[in-house]
């Protein structure tokens, strides 16, 4: 618009001054001569166009508003995805993190139940271990008991043996003692005698006399008129700890206590 402005102010200027021009001329060739003459053709103007110097204002585009409204929607489209995509990020971040997290609390149940599974086994063996522990105190306990009283038992029956492997032998003694005249009531005589298995008697001594030699050479007397006693010769078979322990050497008493005075 402003090239078109500047040309044709530019033709109107040159159309302007050649008219002046062909005045003036027309108006002093009068004056010199009189005479008439022709007219003077007409001097063609050019049009000619001169680009100016200043630039020239830009015409505003024509607004386009469907691809003005294809590019807010493809825009917002961009924006779209572009959210979609975030929030995808976000939400697959979302359960990555709720399965690491969900991982994890598994493997500390599974840690807190393996162990307690240990403890209770720990307890269980514990228990285990103390309960047979008692059992073997108390049966330990037990046999103690019952040894002590079996031995209690031997003790009393070897005891009772002893007696009456004693009583058997005094008997026997007595059966043949003859007591001296010079033997009174009261006097005692305490006789050491050796025995082997078979009952035979070995060695006889006085351990503690009567005062009465009389009456402790006849204590000896009489236990060589025995001899031999069956009754210890069974022991021996029967029990042969008993008659090394209790009967192989033998103290018996002899006392006088039946006499008249």
């Amino acid at each position: 618009m402003n090239k078109g402005f500047y040309a044709l102010a530019i033709v109107v200027s040159l159309a302007l001054h050649g008219a002046l021009i062909t005045a003036i001329t027309y108006g002093w060739e009068a004056s010199n001569s009189p005479e008439r003459k022709p007219m003077p053709k007409f001097v063609q103007a050019k049009l000619v166009t001169i680009e100016a110097a200043t630039p020239k204002k830009k015409l505003p585009k024509k607004v386009d508003k469907v691809k003005q409204r294809a590019q807010r929607e493809a825009e917002q489209k961009r924006k779209a995805e572009v959210e979609r995509k975030r929030r995808a990020a976000l939400e697959q971040k979302k359960r990555e993190a709720e399965k690491k997290s969900k991982a994890e609390a598994d493997r500390k149940a599974r840690e807190d139940k393996s162990r307690r599974e240990k403890e209770q086994q720990e307890k269980v063996r514990k228990e285990k271990e103390l309960k047979e522990k008692l059992a073997k105190e108390r049966q330990s306990s037990f046999d103690e008991a019952l040894q002590d009283e079996d031995e209690l038992l031997d003790a009393n029956e070897a005891e009772q043996a002893v007696m009456s492997v004693g009583q058997a032998i005094q008997q026997q003694i007595e059966a043949v003692w003859s007591r001296p005249p010079s033997a009174r009531n009261g006097m005692l005589t305490k006789v050491k005698i050796n025995f082997v298995p078979t009952g035979r008697v070995v060695a006889t001594n006085i351990v503690e006399g009567s005062g009465n030699t009389a009456l402790d050479r006849s204590v000896l007397t009489a236990i060589r008129k025995v001899e031999i006693f069956p009754e210890v010769a069974e022991l021996a078979r029967e029990e042969p700890v008993i008659f090394e322990r209790q009967v192989r050497t033998t103290i018996l008493n002899f006392k006088v206590e039946d006499l008249r005075q």
